[in-house]
């Protein structure tokens, strides 16, 4: 019997998330996919879609066959707008500027009107949907923080004092907005850890930055392929070698890291190597678009990742801010494909440098590791049988669904 159901039926759970999780192309949607596999085993579930669209009524999708979902809804929701009206009711509030430049009005109603559906629990796939939703919800809620927005921001603010693009008057103020949002996401994120019954995040290094007792880890996962498309040992042409980067090339993590592969490893990789190709996967915005080149491939959202994965000799994953853990890093490891990474790509995966995968931080490094990889085949067949390893007994869905179950049942037997 759960404290917020009927004891004779399973419980109603309702999922709030930022876009469908079909079909699998991000590590969010394979994120939420499998969120929703897990909270099916307890009861019925329902998913509510916030869209980007600017205009449209909410409506019923059509859910995949298989997809164990009782319905799926969407409600627009349109992409933050600045101005200067808006500029100044940010200054003067206490939301994010990604939350605050949004019309929530349709999803707001969308959402009240799910809520009085009489549901047993919420699950909040991202912190923004909470904020302005869900904090006063007396339906027990599960917010899925999955990054730390401000150590997220914290990170491009780094990173950006090192940039080379941006004039410095404006480095500085949109480094003085970031610091601003830094510290408006960090209490929000502290108020979802202290009255959500439940706050979520990917790694056990989150948790403790986050802290409090309601403060629970889901790792990202991949799930186990029946046949791996990676062949560490596999020839590689000595003059050579398909480097793959695997990610939504419009993501600002990506974007930044796209620029660093292909502006700073690759010439270093083509002095060595000078056919080598850097493949970017992953749809791309304009900015990856222009990367485009001699030894560069953007081979954009493509119909069949497994064939252009099984091209790849090894992963990178030049990632220098952004926060959780790389769902890229997983799948690799699962197919068995060698991964260089920056610390930060395959931070709060516990992964051992020199064991399962190769860390290199700055350009010089991180082409050296790949020169090192493509050029030993011994060492990717190592590499690539220690990463198989870790990810069945620890990333694998299967597993990590456990933990899923367990944390809604409690949320379902506390008070709201």
């Amino acid at each position: 019997m759960t404290k917020h159901g009927d004891a004779d039926r399973a419980p109603r759970i309702l999922c709030v998330a930022d876009e469908r999780p079909w079909p699998e192309r991000s590590g969010y949607r394979i994120r939420l996919a499998n969120v929703l596999r897990g909270l099916a085993r307890l009861g019925s579930v329902d998913l509510l879609v916030l869209h980007g669209e600017h205009g449209g009524t909410p409506s019923e999708v059509a859910v995949p066959s298989g997809e164990p979902v009782a319905s799926v809804r969407t409600a627009p929701l349109p992409a933050p707008v600045r101005t200067r009206a808006g500029l100044v009711s940010w200054w003067r509030g206490d939301l994010p500027r990604r939350v605050a430049w949004r019309d929530w009005s349709a999803a707001r109603a969308a959402v009240g009107a799910a809520v009085q559906d009489g549901y047993d629990l919420v699950w909040w796939s991202h912190l923004d949907t909470w904020i302005v939703l869900g904090d006063r919800s007396a339906v027990p809620a599960i917010v899925d923080l999955d990054n730390l927005e401000d150590e997220w921001l914290a990170g491009r603010r780094g990173l950006g004092r090192r940039g080379r693009r941006a004039s410095w008057p404006r480095a500085a103020i949109a480094a003085g907005l970031d610091a601003i949002d830094a510290g408006r996401w960090r209490r929000w994120q502290d108020r979802a850890a202290a009255r959500a019954a439940t706050a979520l995040v990917c790694s056990e290094e989150d948790r403790v930055r986050l802290g409090g007792s309601r403060v629970r880890v889901v790792a990202n996962g991949y799930a186990t392929p029946s046949r791996p498309v990676g062949h560490p040992e596999r020839a590689v042409p000595e003059d050579g070698g398909v480097v793959a980067f695997v990610g939504l090339q419009t993501y600002a993590p990506n974007v930044d890291a796209a620029r660093f592969l292909v502006e700073e490893v690759l010439p270093r990789l083509r002095e060595v190597r000078p056919a080598v190709t850097v493949r970017l996967i992953g749809r791309p915005g304009p900015e990856v678009d222009r990367l485009r080149g001699p030894g560069v491939e953007v081979l954009g959202e493509v119909a069949d990742l497994d064939a252009a994965l099984a091209a790849a000799d090894l992963v990178a994953v030049p990632v220098r801010f952004g926060g959780g853990t790389r769902i890229k890093v997983l799948e690799a490891m699962a197919h068995r494909i060698p991964i260089v990474s920056t610390s930060l790509g395959c931070a709060g995966l516990g992964l051992r440098g020199e064991v399962e995968v190769t860390i290199a931080d700055d350009a010089t490094s991180f082409a050296a590791a790949c020169l090192r990889l493509l050029a030993d085949r011994d060492l990717r067949i190592a590499r690539t049988a220690a990463a198989a390893a870790v990810h069945a007994a620890r990333f694998e869905w299967t597993v990590i669904a456990e933990d899923v179950v367990g944390i809604a049942r409690d949320a379902l037997t506390v008070p709201a």
